[in-house]
């Protein structure tokens, strides 16, 4: 266990060192502060008709579904690409294959320095939304819910960094691994919206997890077979990128 949380250490010190997240950190503050004007606009043009009350109840879930489909995978491909393909492209692998450290162990401290980072935009998302909406809407109701939500969330963003980290093992080039996971992400996301009834066998359907929990619940054995469907997915994807990466020469 020592030298998994040894690893996972210095995993997470190479992803904070990269100054591109905090960049990518702050836009998202400037994202939700530009919506929070837009929507406060909007309440102030309606003359009262829209209530700020009311535009402003509902953000951070409002806000999740942006972020949790397009800006937070967009992260994880590119702290993936970093940790991996950009790893066999630089060299730097060699001294991570150096160390005492079992393959197995390093293989999946990476996966959770990723999620880590995926866990600390959503984090810092929902405080900041919260912190907007407290100030406009004068309320903190549904505070539960909201970080329930955001909680729920993070188990189809395990699968989507498998699935990340699995497409990098096929190449040493961090610029096409990035390629190669967006044109992935973006064809399986646009099937399930073309083809409704292929939604529910994509894994890529399941990232507004909380939908499934939250509000209007489905039956118990349809929760468990989509549980199944995306634990499968979460299986294979973590067996196919950690065998390549144990056979990985450099």
């Amino acid at each position: 266990m020592k030298t998994f949380t040894a690893s996972l250490q210095n995993e997470l010190k190479k992803v904070t060192t990269r100054k591109k997240f905090l960049v990518f950190f702050i836009i998202e503050i400037i994202i939700c502060l530009l919506s929070s004007f837009i929507s406060l606009a909007v309440s102030k043009a309606s003359s009262g008709m829209i209530p700020m009350s009311l535009v402003f109840s509902n953000m951070p879930m409002g806000m999740l579904s942006f972020f949790i489909q397009i800006y937070i995978p967009i992260i994880i491909f590119m702290a993936t690409c970093d940790l991996f393909a950009g790893e066999v492209h630089d060299g730097t692998i060699r001294a991570t294959f150096m160390r005492p450290v079992s393959r197995f162990k390093q293989f999946f401290s990476k996966i959770l320095a990723i999620l880590i980072l995926a866990a600390v935009y959503l984090g810092g998302l929902l405080i900041i939304t919260t912190i907007i909406k407290t100030f406009t809407a004068h309320s903190v109701s549904g505070l539960g819910g909201d970080f329930l939500a955001y909680s729920l969330d993070l188990l189809p963003l395990i699968v989507l960094i498998l699935f990340a980290a699995m497409l990098n093992q096929f190449t040493s080039s961090p610029s096409l691994s990035i390629v190669i996971c967006v044109i992935a992400y973006l064809a399986f996301s646009i099937t399930g919206i073309l083809i409704p009834v292929m939604s529910g066998l994509l894994f890529t359907g399941y990232l507004q997890w909380h939908n499934l929990w939250i509000g209007i619940t489905i039956p118990f054995m349809a929760m468990v077979t989509k549980m199944g469907v995306l634990v499968g997915y979460g299986m294979i994807f973590g067996c196919i990128g950690y065998y390549l990466f144990e056979r990985r020469e450099v």
